[in-house]
């Protein structure tokens, strides 16, 4: 069976028709033309109340698109003369540009004798793939926006109070050297604690080579409790660092990591809670894009543990024995950072949505 069949097909030609619209460079490839073209008119109402599904204009010439995501049959074809000429009515009633018409019907299944008929009216009739048009969109998408690809990791560290040691000392920028001097760690451990904390957006490297605190940083530190521990993190220290995460949600693999955990935590309170960590690691490894990286039982498992323990450390979530608990400050979380994520999803990838 083709990979176009029509008995195994399932997408609406509405979701091709929006990749065409934001992508008209997967179109051109479709069509297999080279020069630029511009969409000047999607769903377009006719005098006969009939709609075309997309109106571009490249050079002095209107190409129209009529979409199926069917094999193709003669009323199709009927269909694209009807609006041709509908199109034509407008221009001689300068109520559309005047330029060429050249009309298109696209199918995902033709034959040649179909085609050859087609080319007898004056249409050109081209066969497609919507699972290309839906694999080309995915690859753009995936150069476009960096969250496709964004996957948890791993620097070393089990807690990310760890690294108050050393955002304490970085009341000015100072080298590598001089924080392995300052902190009496060695040179890689103070490596993977800066990896780790720029990415928190907590500091930054210079031009020099110095490190020093970013804003973010500086609120972090402000905020600490002059009482316990240098290891404690405070409820105010919890809160900038679940406020950077909501707001910056994309920023890192390992702000991606912490969020997918604690989302992860709530995707599975639905079916049962407290959630056993079992049932957290599997489904942590599969949302955090690392199924097949993270192959083990072992690796999977660490990894689950890390960043669950950097949840808890910020107050998004608990631990009693084997199992997992929501905080408040959890729910709160989520409900705010799905709000940031939709909005910088729907900004990435410049999607044409309907009006609400």
């Amino acid at each position: 069976m083709r990979a176009g069949s029509t008995s195994s097909m399932n997408i609406r030609e509405s979701q091709i028709e929006d990749i065409f619209a934001t992508y008209p460079d997967i179109l051109k490839d479709v069509l297999e033309i080279s020069a630029d073209i511009t969409l000047i008119a999607r769903q377009k109402i006719l005098p006969s109340k009939n709609k075309i599904d997309l109106l571009f204009i490249t050079g002095k010439k209107l190409l129209l698109i009529e979409l199926k995501v069917d094999s193709f049959r003669k009323d199709f074809l009927q269909q694209v003369r009807d609006y041709t000429s509908e199109l034509i009515q407008l221009q001689r009633s300068d109520k559309l540009v005047d330029a060429e018409i050249i009309p298109y019907l696209l199918c995902i299944e033709t034959r040649v004798h179909q085609k050859a008929l087609c080319e007898k009216k004056g249409v050109h009739l081209v066969e497609y793939s919507p699972e290309l048009v839906l694999d080309s969109f995915f690859a753009r998408l995936k150069n476009l926006a960096d969250f496709i690809t964004l996957k948890p990791t791993n620097h070393g560290l089990w807690n990310i109070h760890l690294l108050n040691r050393l955002l304490y000392v970085l009341e000015n920028p100072k080298s590598k050297d001089e924080l392995v001097k300052t902190c009496g760690l060695s040179k890689s451990t103070i490596g993977s604690y800066l990896r780790l904390a720029q990415e928190l957006l907590l500091v930054s490297e210079t031009e020099g080579k110095r490190w020093n605190l970013t804003d973010t940083g500086k609120r972090f530190v402000w905020n600490k409790d002059l009482q316990p521990p240098v290891e404690f993190i405070s409820n105010d220290q919890s809160r900038v660092l679940q406020n950077v995460i909501i707001r910056n949600p994309f920023a890192s693999g390992a702000i991606f990591g912490i969020y997918t955990v604690v989302e992860a935590l709530f995707n599975l309170s639905k079916n049962t809670y407290p959630i056993p960590a079992n049932l957290l690691m599997d489904y942590f490894r599969a949302s955090s894009g690392r199924y097949f990286e993270w192959s083990s039982k072992k690796t999977a498992l660490d990894s689950m543990k890390m960043y669950s323990n950097y949840a808890i450390d910020i107050g998004l979530a608990g631990k009693m024995g084997n199992k997992f608990y929501l905080t408040p400050d959890g729910i709160r979380f989520i409900l705010l950072l799905n709000l940031h994520k939709t909005i910088k999803i729907v900004d990435a990838l410049g999607i044409t949505r309907a009006e609400v």
